[in-house]
């Protein structure tokens, strides 16, 4: 019983005091309140005004380290593999879950597909869209152009590599308006439909490759709607090829960058 009296009346004799403590961003982060010495307050209170945190996207695209230093068989050739991809193992992911509408284009909109990946020739490693002659052609992701020439049955054509470790493919173009080397963002114009190569009808051959081997790009573009499949892929190379199936293994999706 004394000793909660000495208590008390410690507690009621201290002076009143205020403590400004700061940092480098801010004033008054901290004030400590003492009791008066007149008034019976509580203990003395920690005041800490925390800040409202709002909640933030850590990335836009999950972007990928891709070799943009091609030598001269890479600027001249529609198939090449990137030492890059797959140097941790044999599986990459592909995160296209968090584009924005900007960060992506339909390579030729308002076109029909007359010929799909496979199609009737068992060798068709595209997509064959038609609109009408000189249409304009625009890039599928931002990338950088890696091949812009004629060759073989392709005719003229654009190959860019993008940062998500996809590459596409524009062929049979009349013009093409881009260079290798050359920084393009999504929905830039690159080419003019055309008939140059083996075709027999203007249109665009469309191809999606991942380091070097065509893949279906029916898996990343509804076609149909003229829209991308905004999905997380899982790529596993085996002795078959890429095998690709649609992944989701991340509680929240915005939390995390992709490490492979």
């Amino acid at each position: 019983m004394f000793l909660a009296g000495i208590l008390v009346g410690i507690t009621t004799c201290i002076p009143y005091q205020k403590v400004a403590v700061s940092d480098n961003n801010r004033e008054d982060v901290v004030s400590i309140i003492y009791p008066s010495l007149t008034i019976s307050t509580p203990p003395a209170e920690l005041i800490y005004p925390f800040p409202n945190f709002t909640k933030q996207k850590l990335y836009k695209t999950a972007r990928k380290p891709v070799t943009i230093d091609f030598s001269r068989f890479d600027t001249k050739n529609v198939r090449t593999t990137d030492p890059l991809l797959f140097s941790s193992g044999n599986m990459l992911i592909i995160d296209l879950k968090n584009l924005e509408e900007e960060e992506f284009a339909f390579p030729l909109p308002g076109g029909k597909v007359i010929s799909p990946f496979g199609g009737r020739r068992r060798r068709h490693v595209g997509v064959d869209i038609k609109t009408c002659s000189n249409d304009t052609i625009r890039a599928a992701f931002e990338g950088i152009v890696r091949m812009s020439a004629p060759y073989a049955a392709y005719g003229n054509v654009v190959v860019i590599r993008h940062y998500n470790a996809l590459e596409t493919v524009y062929s049979h173009n009349s013009k093409n308006l881009v260079k290798p080397g050359q920084l393009v963002r999504a929905g830039q114009p690159i080419a003019l439909t055309g008939r140059t190569g083996r075709a027999t009808t203007e249109h665009l051959h469309f191809e999606v490759r991942i380091n070097g081997e065509p893949v279906n790009p029916a898996i990343f573009y509804d076609f149909s709607k003229q829209k991308l499949r905004k999905e997380c892929y899982n790529c596993l190379r085996d002795k078959k090829g890429i095998q690709i199936s649609i992944v989701d293994p991340f509680l929240f999706q915005d939390q995390y960058l992709s490490t492979y």
